[in-house]
């Protein structure tokens, strides 16, 4: 009996050991891209598609162009919410209706879907460049649109995340004014995260009047560092409650940023100031009697710092 015992504690330490040495190289693998090479870039105005929903019993949209869109009775001055994917996706983002509802559940808005499969369906290197011109065309959609600069919140997932920076971006420059908001959800890490890629060059809080990032997959797929005017680490940033190891899915965590959001349109959670340490690992601690705000779409946007919380492991997760 004291051998059996034996015998399964060391195939279980092997199995963890294993587990563990894998983990690290995958970290030190996304540490290791070099930044992005925006020299890469091949995306056409054309590679962007458009679809606006006014309601919630709109399942199909209008499909929008830069030039038809200043002939569309849009409400120009109700909140307009700009949604878009990340890498390898498309338009048809699972979280893209579940935000959607939630927002007309709350009363009038203007949604946008952004579709950029074309550009940011390439090999990440060439995806990842292409969100800079990308960015132009989506500002000059906007300027065009005559939507007032103030009621934009655009929401970013992934790869769309960074994108939305560059939106912001060119808005500012043809325009000289920021846009209201962005929303970063678990920005892409791999290449933006690198130390000889500049500030103005991946999200920063000087996109937008206001810049939330929520941190979902740190040192994986998504961003590590704060970057935001406020930034959120569910459960510390890290592996997600209820999401598998990474060995069986590694994007469950990563895709869980788009779910948390989602519930905050209609529910509350409130997060505790913390702070984020940077040296060989990630130490995130909480700060005892530290401030606290509400997470996602209902936080103060004079809030400042970064806030951790707990969520549950399965919807609803607030």
């Amino acid at each position: 009996m004291v051998k059996r015992l034996k015998i399964i504690i060391i195939i279980s330490t092997f199995t963890c050991l294993v587990s563990v040495t894998e983990t690290v190289q995958h970290k030190e693998y996304y540490r290791s891209l070099p930044p992005v090479d925006y020299s890469l870039a091949n995306a056409e105005k054309n590679d962007v598609k458009y679809r606006l929903f006014t309601n919630i019993s709109d399942e199909t949209g209008t499909f929008l162009t830069e030039e038809s869109v200043k002939n569309i009775n849009i409400k120009k001055y109700v909140p307009t919410i700009v949604l878009i994917h990340g890498w390898t996706t498309n338009d048809t983002s699972p979280w893209y209706p579940i935000v959607k509802n939630k927002y007309f559940e709350k009363g009038t808005h203007n949604i946008i879907y952004i579709n950029w499969q074309k550009a940011g369906n390439l090999e990440y290197d060439v995806s990842s460049a292409n969100i800079k011109p990308v960015g132009k065309y989506i500002a000059e959609f906007l300027i065009k649109s005559g939507i007032q600069r103030e009621q934009v919140h655009i929401i970013g997932h992934s790869l769309g995340s960074q994108l939305a920076s560059f939106i912001g971006k060119f808005y500012t420059k043809l325009t000289g004014e920021k846009l209201g908001r962005i929303t970063g959800l678990d920005p892409a890490g791999p290449k933006f995260e690198h130390p000889l890629l500049p500030e103005n060059l991946h999200l920063s809080q000087k996109d937008a009047e206001f810049v939330d990032v929520i941190h979902t997959d740190i040192e994986w797929f998504g961003y590590t560092m704060p970057i935001g005017h406020i930034d959120f680490y569910p459960n510390n940033g890290g592996h997600q409650p209820g999401c598998p190891t990474r060995e069986i899915d590694d994007n469950c965590s990563h895709a869980r940023s788009t779910l948390y959001f989602a519930e905050s349109i209609s529910k509350s959670i409130v997060a505790t100031e913390c702070t984020i340490e940077a040296e060989d690992t990630i130490n995130i601690k909480t700060i005892e009697g530290g401030k606290q705000v509400i997470f996602g779409q209902k936080t103060n946007k004079k809030a400042r710092g970064s806030y951790v919380f707990s969520t549950n492991s399965e919807k609803l997760f607030l």
